[in-house]
């Protein structure tokens, strides 16, 4: 083999390498450096005031309410549950709908110190299938809810996680059911046998425990109408307070 072949041969290879490593890395950063699937749902602060006066809910931190709070909102750290003491009271029965960008917002921007999910999109499709994109904080999930039951999943997960799911989700008395139709890791379809009967019921029983930590929480229903807005009927909190302990 000549000189010049040899050094055909070495850049061949040299870009079969450049591909390998650019997939892998490619597949790497779609499981939480990219961001998450969008969705395209966009919210302003209009939306989170608004959703915020549906609910009724009045939130203060160590002291801070309103714009004082909104703006030490834009710099906070992500904290854990466990290290503040939460107090909820003036419970009262709310019914009142959400779009999609309030959802959203809501969802944002309500507690962004605690929310285990970043860059959260939810939507209602035109079928009345539910569609949701966030970037997880799996390993603040682990520590925070999950504590008792994370060394029993069956493959190691990273601590933030791009996911994606579709399906029919509702509420019913605190109590979620759910149909999914697909769901995403990152770039990874999760596999059918994890969509069956038995493992949706794994997931029925373990994720409400996103929602009860507020003690007294009480949804009747949460669902979705023709106009694709979110649908809540139910209890909570007028009053929540918020101090280190």
């Amino acid at each position: 083999m000549s000189s010049n072949e040899k050094g055909n041969m070495k850049l061949v290879f040299l870009a079969v390498i450049v591909v390998i490593l650019g997939s892998v890395l490619w597949v790497s950063a779609s499981f939480s450096i990219l961001g998450p699937k969008d969705l395209g749902v966009e919210y302003t602060h209009e939306d989170y005031v608004s959703a915020l006066e549906k609910t009724g809910m009045q939130i203060e931190f160590e002291g801070m309410t309103g714009e004082e709070l909104e703006e030490y909102k834009q710099t906070a750290e992500k904290k854990s549950i466990n290290d503040y003491n939460f107090e909820f009271s003036d419970y009262e029965r709310k019914e009142f709908t959400l779009t999609a960008a309030e959802s959203t917002a809501l969802l944002n921007e309500i507690a962004p110190g605690f929310w285990w999910f970043d860059d959260l999109q939810v939507k209602v499709l035109p079928d009345g299938t539910m569609e949701g994109s966030s970037t997880a904080d799996i390993g603040r999930l682990k520590t925070d809810l999950y504590s008792d039951v994370a060394d029993d999943v069956p493959f190691p997960l990273p601590d933030k996680l791009n996911i994606y799911s579709k399906g029919r989700i509702s509420v019913t008395n605190n109590q979620l059911s759910g149909d999914p139709e697909s769901f995403y890791l990152g770039p990874v379809s999760l596999p059918d046998s994890y969509l069956e009967d038995e493992s949706v019921s794994v997931m029925e029983e373990y994720f409400p425990r996103i929602y009860t930590v507020v003690p007294g929480l009480e949804i009747t229903s949460l669902d979705s109408n023709e106009n694709g807005e979110f649908v809540f009927d139910g209890v909570i909190p007028q009053k929540v307070s918020v101090t280190k302990k």
